[in-house]
């Protein structure tokens, strides 16, 4: 793998929403986020998932075992660093503050809507996994390995 840097570490997950927003979780659920040392690359963040999103803008989202949801706070001084939003999940990803997107055990698909006293909206169809862009751009993955692009109100 001539074109990869090994950066020290194990790591189960991992998301990059920009060179100095990486964060990843490894097969224990333990939580790390990237220093910006390839000497000494990752600091553990109090809590536990098995899925996380991270995004240029700094927004970080994540999920646990139990399906759980969490946003990170850390950043703004909560001691608990993440706050619990309502909903289950077992896959995310963060493109920005406002383009967050999931998907449940049962393939179901969700779209955070910006406020998380309701914060979830169904999107029609089916996918494993998701992986939501800045731009607004989200792809996703069904259990058949078939590939989808959304494209909202659009035709086709």
């Amino acid at each position: 793998m001539a074109h990869w840097q090994k950066i020290p570490g194990g790591l189960s997950a991992i998301s990059a929403g920009s060179r100095t927003n990486v964060w990843g979780v490894n097969s224990g659920g333990n939580i790390y986020r990237f220093t910006g040392d390839d000497a000494n690359p990752w600091v553990r963040i109090p809590g536990a998932l098995t899925d996380i999103g991270a995004a240029a803008d700094g927004t970080v989202w994540g999920v646990n075992s139990a399906g759980n949801i969490y946003r990170y706070t850390g950043d703004q001084g909560d001691p608990n660093h993440w706050k619990q939003i309502p909903g289950g999940l077992t896959r995310i990803s963060a493109g920005s503050r406002t383009n967050v997107w999931g998907v449940n055990s049962g393939g179901n698909i969700y779209r955070y809507t910006n406020d998380d006293a309701n914060p979830w909206v169904q999107i029609p169809g089916a996918l494993t996994d998701i992986g939501a862009a800045a731009d607004g751009t989200v792809w996703g993955v069904n259990s058949a390995g078939n590939i989808y692009r959304y494209t909202g109100d659009q035709a086709g």
